[in-house]
């Protein structure tokens, strides 16, 4: 257990770093597209030369991961779509709340419990997000912005569910890969679309190569490390990204840092202290 809580922190530190590489390319949207490719790719690579066990088709992990890969791409579309109708601070915590509805599914379909100290901590970790990525806004709040933000947080709820289901099926390694490249087709056919009309951006190869690699480590670690850990666990530690995302943005791009963000780190930190315990 104490390897698979570790995997999760990995995974939250990746999934951080291609954020942060995210936030700062010419084209958020191409850049999207084109790291999942890169994941895909390199993926494929590593699986060939090391893995080929991985191919063995095994037709339940195939549907656990088309399913997962689903629901996490319709997740991106309804937060983008709530950020468009409501401010952050409202869109935000809502969003983050899956833990919970992970909490009641994976009572119900996974006979799953959790410890008291475990829910506080999951508790913990979602209050110091929130903290953190509190924001003075208009309160610009509109029904459509808070459905869109319950739509995803269901939405992302319904896909760990999957994965879940699929990071303990036969062929693990299989699912992380197909589900890697489900994302990137779900992925590519959403921003073409949305996007069919605008001029194509210059691919910035060092970023999307980084970028890439950085998906594929917060892909790969949060699975591996999800086969033995509970899912409530699992989704709260990977909001341990918010904290990494921080200290990336202070060091690396002098970002402020007061007191809100301070109080909100020291929350997450005892959020996590109080799963490791309850675990």
């Amino acid at each position: 257990m104490a390897l698979s809580f570790s995997l999760i922190i990995f995974s939250a530190f990746f999934h951080s770093l291609w954020n942060i590489l995210l936030k700062n390319a010419a084209n958020k949207h191409s850049f999207t597209v084109q790291i999942h490719f890169a994941a895909s790719v390199i993926m494929t690579v590593i699986l060939a030369l090391f893995f080929p066990e991985a191919f063995r088709f095994d037709k339940a992990t195939v549907i656990f991961a088309l399913c997962s890969a689903f629901f996490f791409s319709f997740y991106q579309i309804f937060v983008a779509e709530a950020y468009k109708c409501a401010d952050v601070s409202m869109v935000y915590p809502i969003t983050t709340s899956s833990p919970l509805f992970i909490i009641i599914w994976a009572y119900i379909l996974l006979d799953e419990r959790i410890t008291p100290a475990g829910f506080c901590g999951v508790m913990l970790i979602i209050s110091g997000c929130y903290i953190m990525n509190m924001t003075k806004g208009s309160n610009k709040l509109a029904f459509r912005g808070i459905l869109m933000a319950v739509l995803a947080a269901l939405f992302y709820s319904f896909g760990a569910m999957a994965d879940k289901m699929g990071v303990t099926s036969v062929n693990t390694m299989l699912y992380i890969y197909l589900m890697t490249v489900f994302m990137t087709v779900f992925t590519g056919f959403f921003v073409g679309i949305a996007h069919i009309h605008t001029k194509r951006a210059k691919i910035q190869w060092k970023l999307v190569i980084l970028g890439g690699m950085a998906l594929l480590g917060s892909t790969t670690f949060y699975r591996l490390g999800l086969v033995d850990m509970q899912i409530a666990y699992a989704t709260s530690l990977r909001q341990v990204s918010s904290f990494f995302g921080l200290l990336m943005g202070i060091f690396f791009f002098k970002e402020s840092y007061g007191l809100k963000r301070a109080v909100g780190c020291a929350v997450i930190i005892s959020g996590i202290v109080l799963i490791r315990l309850g675990m």
